[in-house]
């Protein structure tokens, strides 16, 4: 399983552009890398470097086609969950946040705390010039049943920043939600997780676009979500 999320810069002309193609680029560099014999562990930082400059050469390409624009104009954070049957690798470079369990069932943990650059509304992206250096990767030699990844406008009320820890009773509340979720209807579940993330309480708290991705490998069908009221307090996640 491989997540893949980015989130353009609010400053960039192409910022949706960039995410977009940050995305789907990573998405084939992995697909090809996991296609043969290798495994989640073979994945290396080396690897993630070398795509990065891949990345870029092809943005400045692009760039270079249209008159008047540069890479900067595709900047982008870049967040990544790759996971098999007994390990996982992650990596990251700009703000938002990838988180996956504790120790127990009622905690979660975060993989990279979001970056921030020289200024408190700045950071770091994978078109930056230092990019490779910024560069965070982690390698958990473990199992691993659920992940979250999820760009800047999420972390706001899925971090909480004073102590430095995921908000574990999010987690708690959306993955349940989730386990939950016959297969045949996770559409609904998409439906409803759109809802509640464009609902008063969630823009309350951040006006930023949000991007949530959740997996889990977790099935529970002794209460499930999507019976009835699904849009009552009691079944969004507790904030």
């Amino acid at each position: 399983m491989a997540v893949v999320a980015s989130d353009g810069a609010g400053s960039a002309k192409h910022a949706k552009a960039g995410s977009a193609l940050t995305c789907s680029f990573f998405i084939e560099e992995l697909k090809t890398h996991l296609a043969g014999r290798a495994t989640v562990r073979e994945l290396t930082r080396s690897h993630v470097e070398s795509w990065i400059s891949k990345l870029q050469d092809e943005l400045t390409l692009r760039a270079e086609a249209e008159d008047g624009h540069s890479v900067r104009d595709f900047a982008a954070t870049l967040l990544a969950a790759v996971v098999d049957e007994d390990s996982a690798v992650f990596f990251q470079i700009g703000d938002g946040a990838i988180v996956i369990p504790g120790d127990d069932d009622e905690t979660y943990g975060w993989i990279f705390w979001p970056q921030q650059g020289q200024y408190a509304n700045e950071t770091n992206f994978v078109t930056d010039q230092n990019a490779q250096d910024k560069l965070e990767f982690a390698v958990i030699k473990h199992r691993v049943d659920e992940v979250a990844v999820f760009t800047d406008g999420v972390q706001s009320f899925a971090l909480h920043y004073q102590s430095r820890q995921a908000h574990s009773p999010f987690f708690v509340s959306v993955f349940r939600w989730l386990r939950s979720a016959p297969c045949d209807r996770l559409g609904e579940f998409r439906n409803a997780l759109i809802s509640f993330l464009k609902s008063e309480q969630v823009n309350e708290r951040t006006d930023d676009d949000k991007t949530l991705a959740l997996a889990t490998r977790v099935h529970i069908t002794s209460s499930n979500p999507l019976d009835s009221n699904n849009a009552s307090e009691d079944r969004l996640p507790r904030l």
